[in-house]
């Protein structure tokens, strides 16, 4: 009632005035139902939808926001990050090549040792044991790139017909060893 006292007022009396109407319809009869009484009416009407009006063109436009259409998400290539350490084995300077290959043999050992102690529930340093006498694998390629001097070599012939091919040697024992312990985990699941 504080901003519009007079409007309030003639609306709460309208109000009454039909609450009593409907209690008591004579009452109805003391105003004529006559053309003033329904321009009244008309007016009180348009002036009201005026007001209302004009209240909504003050207003910021409030509209439903959509949300953001699905886009392609591009995720990293599976390996993606092994195929660039095993580039920088032979590409970078001598010092990030000796620390690249490291690296290499260093992360596909842990992850090998890891899945030996979850798949067959034994200790680290038994499934170190196992990685070095090569007895995880049958890939000698792989046994011997990762195992120690108790694993198993290759032959001069095999080595010769390798070296043939457009990887190099510990590139073409570094994916076999990764392969190798991919079928590890993988025979795990």
């Amino acid at each position: 009632m504080k901003d519009r006292p007079l409007v309030t007022v003639v609306g709460i009396l309208a109000v009454g005035w039909g609450l009593a109407i409907v209690f008591a319809p004579e009452l109805a009869t003391v105003f004529s139902t006559g053309a003033i009484f329904v321009k009244l009416i008309g007016v009180l009407t348009l002036v009201q939808g005026l007001r209302v009006v004009q209240s909504r063109r003050q207003r910021d436009l409030l509209q439903a926001e959509t949300g953001d259409p699905e886009t392609n998400v591009t995720l990293p290539t599976p390996g993606a990050e092994f195929d660039e350490r095993l580039r920088i084995v032979h590409t970078g300077r001598r010092k990030d090549r000796f620390r690249a290959r490291k690296q290499l043999r260093g992360t596909l050992e842990s992850s090998l040792i890891e899945a030996i102690v979850q798949r067959d529930g034994c200790s680290k340093d038994e499934a170190r044991t196992r990685l070095e006498t090569g007895s995880w694998t049958d890939d000698a390629e792989a046994a011997a790139f990762l195992g120690g001097p108790s694993a198993p070599r290759r032959s001069w012939r095999e080595w010769f017909r390798r070296s043939l091919g457009g990887q190099t040697t510990f590139q073409l024992r570094a994916r076999r060893a990764a392969n190798a312990v991919a079928d590890y985990v993988e025979d795990n699941r």
